[in-house]
């Protein structure tokens, strides 16, 4: 009856020799295996295990079975006789029977337990990817903070010194007006009284420094000014600035070629003032009696970004190009014609112009260059952005 009930088990049953021969299963392993019984007793136990199962049985299982005695919670896989792959969890017990040692095995099926592993596996990697961006966000965290505090104290100096810089600013434009105007005054006076090459000097020098004085305050308002962007036709802007030129000038000196200009978002004062600037500066450094001015424009596509490294972001601009044929400068020195107050040569200004051109195209978060030949040409390079609205994808 006995023999009965284990053939009938809800579990897979064997047992071999130490020389691996079955000496018997039972009727649940065979159907499950689908053998029969006498097609197994016999043959070595090594048939109904896979090849992996077969080296871990020669490595690890059947020593030690035979060190320990028994051996719990074996997770193998046996192979059936169409070749199926059938994952098992398997104990076994070494006895004494009939003055032969036998290695008794029972097990039962467990086909879910590969996927449960799977996903455990996958659980638990995923928790350490969890876990290894939770630290690299921290650490990210922590170092935007330290970039914070960093920036922070960079914007309160920078915050200081330009507040320091408007005082300066201030105090050189305002405060040197009034005693300025009263030593033009006087010396203009003295100049109808008396006539001397000295005084002559002294007035010179005088409107030199109310030029000077009038550039500063004309670039403090630049600096301070919140731009008025609104839709600007550059056709009508040119116009009011040649204008506004040949109110100073004598008209002749100036010959002006321009081809139609667009429309572009910008503040319509200071882009006046751009052209009159441009303008100017074309008159002051000609070489002959009358300097020939080109403007051309055109519409192309630019990155955005000038200091970021390895960033792009393109958008419309409006490429300017004034081209005069005055004395021009040598390659080398167009970077500095931008600078406030640098003089190349002993021609007549202050070195302003210019330097107030760039900070008219910085407002307008352009880009300003030059390009000339000596004693040929002059060309400034303007380029706007045809629409100040920040793009944000």
């Amino acid at each position: 009856m006995s023999d009965v009930l284990l053939d009938k088990a809800p579990c897979g049953y064997f047992a071999f020799s130490d020389d691996g021969t079955l000496f018997e299963v039972n009727d649940t392993l065979a159907s499950i295996l689908k053998y029969s019984k006498e097609l197994l007793i016999g043959k070595n136990v090594e048939i109904i295990f896979t090849i992996s199962t077969r080296i871990f049985y020669q490595t690890h299982f059947f020593p030690l079975v035979k060190l320990q005695g028994h051996a719990e919670e074996l997770y193998i896989t046996m192979l059936t006789s169409d070749g199926d792959h059938l994952p098992v969890l398997l104990n076994a017990n070494r006895l004494d029977f009939d003055n032969r040692k036998l290695t008794c095995c029972a097990f039962i099926t467990v086909p879910n337990r590969k996927k449960f592993e799977d996903e455990l596996l996958l659980a638990r990697k995923a928790a350490e990817n969890a876990l290894k961006e939770n630290t690299a966000l921290l650490q990210a965290k922590a170092d935007l903070q330290s970039q914070t505090v960093h920036l922070d104290r960079q914007m309160e100096q920078a915050k200081r010194q330009n507040h320091e810089l408007k005082q300066f600013s201030h105090v050189v434009t305002h405060n040197l007006k009034e005693p300025l105007r009263k030593i033009l005054l006087f010396t203009d006076k003295l100049k109808s009284e008396v006539q001397s090459p000295t005084l002559s000097k002294l007035l010179k020098s005088s409107d030199h420094l109310k030029a000077v004085v009038g550039g500063l305050q004309q670039y403090l308002w630049l600096n301070e000014k919140i731009n008025d962007f609104t839709q600007v036709d550059l056709n009508k802007v040119v116009t009011s600035a040649t204008e506004q030129l040949y109110n100073e000038i004598d008209p002749s000196l100036m010959l002006l070629t321009k081809h139609p200009l667009d429309i572009l978002e910008g503040d319509r004062e200071q882009l006046q003032l751009l052209f009159y600037h441009l303008f100017s500066n074309a008159v002051k450094f000609r070489k002959n009696h009358q300097v020939q001015v080109s403007i051309h424009s055109t519409i192309m596509k630019r990155n955005v970004f000038r200091s970021v490294e390895n960033k792009y972001k393109y958008k419309d601009y409006l490429k300017l190009e004034f081209k005069d044929d005055g004395i021009g400068f040598e390659p080398r020195y167009r970077e500095h014609i931008f600078e406030l107050f640098r003089k190349l040569d002993l021609t007549p200004g202050q070195g302003l112009g210019l330097a107030l051109c760039r900070k008219i195209v910085e407002n307008h978060f352009g880009f300003i260059e030059a390009e000339s030949e000596i004693n040929n040409y002059t060309k400034i390079i303007v380029w706007l952005p045809l629409s100040q609205q920040p793009d944000l994808d």
